[in-house]
C-alpha cells in the first residue's frame, strides 16, 4: 500500500474515532434520562450476566472477593468509552 493510501486510511480512523466519542457524549446524556430499569439494563446488566454465569462455573470460597476481582478485571471489556480513549472514565 502506498504511503496516500496509509495516511487517508488514518485519517478515517480518526474521523470515525471522533463520530464515535461524539455520540458517546450524547449517550452519557441519554443515560441521565433512562428509568432505572433501562440505565442499569445500559450499564451493568451485561457485565453482571458474564460475571455470575463464571462464579457459578468456578464456585469459589468467597464468592464476593471473586465477583469484585471479576468485575475490575473486565470492566474494559464492557466500558465502550475505556475502549475508545484507552482510559478509564
Amino acid at each position: 500500500m502506498d504511503s496516500s493510501g496509509l495516511e487517508e486510511k488514518h485519517l478515517s480512523q480518526v474521523d470515525s474515532e471522533v463520530n464515535n466519542l461524539k455520540d458517546r457524549q450524547h449517550s452519557k446524556v441519554e443515560l441521565q434520562s433512562l428509568p432505572n430499569r433501562g440505565y442499569l439494563d445500559s450499564t451493568v446488566v451485561p457485565i453482571l450476566i458474564t460475571a455470575m454465569s463464571s462464579l457459578c462455573v468456578e464456585r469459589p470460597a468467597d464468592p464476593i472477593e471473586y465477583l469484585a476481582a471479576y468485575l475490575l478485571k473486565h470492566k474494559e471489556e464492557y466500558d465502550p468509552l475505556y475502549k475508545q480513549l484507552g482510559q478509564s472514565s
